[in-house]
């Protein structure tokens, strides 16, 4: 091939890098149960409150919460009180935890997958991951099983075997995993990290 030819064929690094962003957009895991619960408790707070203002309005409150006792602690209150610095420390502490929530992603189900092209998105389950490093774990001769826990930078193997001793045996397991992983591409670089467990004397 000519260099030439070589260049053509060369993704353009641009190209690899929005293609890489969108793949981490698409499988970005969001967490949608502190949204749901924080949406389903301010629905209910502003259900109660338009259901007294309307029956307030109408000539008989319901009184289903105590707005007056409210209002008149409310009127009556410094910003020096104790109460009122401790109730806006948990408001505070409550909406910093719900700011976090949203902002730092979840755990995944799903891990992208290289490919070099944006309108191409491939992702492989964290399950299917676990099962196709562990059959690469397995395919070393001398293990007969394997355990493999993905996390989000790293893959930890534990692989059982029937010899008593091979000090050889971890770093093959390593690479052969490290193998798959590389054929598999996914976006996020995966440190791979092995433990053997040996049949006992």
């Amino acid at each position: 091939m000519t260099t030439v030819e070589e260049a053509l064929s060369r993704p353009d690094p641009g190209v690899a890098r929005r293609a890489r962003r969108v793949a981490v957009h698409t499988f970005r895991p969001y967490r949608s149960w502190p949204a749901f619960i924080a949406g389903a408790l301010l629905m209910v707070v502003a259900g109660l409150a338009a259901a007294e203002v309307i029956s307030a309005l109408v000539g008989s409150p319901l009184r289903l919460l105590p707005f007056e006792r409210a209002a008149g602690y409310a009127g009556g209150a410094r910003w020096s009180d104790p109460t009122v610095q401790v109730a806006s420390g948990v408001l505070a502490l409550i909406g910093l935890v719900l700011i976090s929530l949203a902002l730092v992603p979840g755990r995944g189900r799903w891990t992208a997958l290289r490919t070099e092209d944006p309108n191409l998105v491939v992702g492989l389950s964290k399950s299917g991951l676990r099962r196709a490093l562990a059959a690469a774990a397995c395919d070393v001769d001398g293990v007969r099983s394997a355990h493999v826990k993905v996390g989000r930078s790293r893959v930890k193997v534990r692989a059982h075997t029937e010899l008593r001793r091979d000090e050889e045996l971890p770093e093959q397991v390593r690479s052969a995993v490290r193998q798959r992983v590389a054929e598999l591409a996914p976006v996020r670089e995966l440190k791979v990290r092995t433990q053997v467990r040996y049949a006992k004397a």
